[in-house]
C-alpha cells in the first residue's frame, strides 16, 4: 500500500496499486513545485519600500489639505522648522495638524518632486520640492523608524527659495478652496 496525503491506496481486493502510487507522488511532486514558483512569484519585485510611502503621503497632504493621513505618518513629538531671517520658527506636530484642519479642503496648484538624500536601516532624509509659479518651497524630512519597525517623520525642515517666473515650471501660485 502507499500513503499519500495521508490516504491509503489499494485495490478493492487489498493488493496495492503501483501504478496509482507513482502517479499521485508525481502529481504531489508537481504540485509542490507549482506551489514554490507560485509563492516565489507573489512575492515578485519588490513594491516601494515604507519610508517611501511615507514621503507620498506626506507630499498628499500637503496637496489635498488631507490632515489625517499626515497626522498618521508624523512622529508624536515631530516637527516644523522654518527659518525666517536669522530665525528659525518651530511648529509642533498639533499645531500644523490644527492649521490643515482649519484649511481643510484647500488645494495647492503646484508641481512636486522628491529625492532621497541619504538612507540607512533606521534614518531616511529625503527633499521634496513644491513648485509653484514664483518660487520653490523645499522640505527636508527627517524620517527615523520607531519601537514598532514603522517609519515617521520626525522633523521637516521648510526652505522657501525665489525663482524668476519666466523659469517658473509650475505657472501661478494659487490655492483652491
Amino acid at each position: 500500500m502507499c500513503w499519500c496525503f495521508g490516504h491509503i491506496w489499494a485495490s478493492p481486493c487489498g493488493r496495492p496499486l503501483p501504478q496509482i502510487y507513482h502517479i499521485m507522488k508525481k502529481i504531489c511532486l508537481v504540485a509542490c513545485i507549482i506551489g514554490l514558483l507560485s509563492a516565489s512569484f507573489a512575492v515578485g519585485a519588490p513594491g516601494p519600500s515604507k519610508y517611501q510611502q511615507v514621503i507620498k503621503t506626506f507630499i498628499d497632504s500637503h496637496m489635498t489639505g488631507a490632515y489625517k493621513g499626515l497626522r498618521s505618518v508624523l512622529d508624536d513629538n515631530a516637527s516644523y522648522k522654518i527659518p525666517r531671517g536669522e530665525h528659525v520658527l518651530v511648529q509642533s506636530r498639533e499645531q500644523l495638524i490644527d492649521q490643515m484642519k482649519e484649511m481643510k479642503g484647500t488645494a495647492q496648484k503646484c508641481d512636486y518632486n522628491y529625492e532621497v538624500l541619504a538612507e540607512s536601516d533606521a534614518v531616511v532624509i529625503a527633499r521634496v520640492d513644491f513648485l509653484y509659479g514664483n518660487g520653490v518651497q523645499q522640505n527636508f524630512l527627517m524620517l527615523e523608524k520607531n519601537d514598532d519597525k514603522e517609519w515617521k517623520i520626525k522633523q521637516v525642515y521648510k526652505v522657501f527659495k525665489d525663482t524668476p517666473e519666466n523659469n517658473s515650471p509650475a505657472g501661478n501660485t494659487t490655492a483652491s478652496n
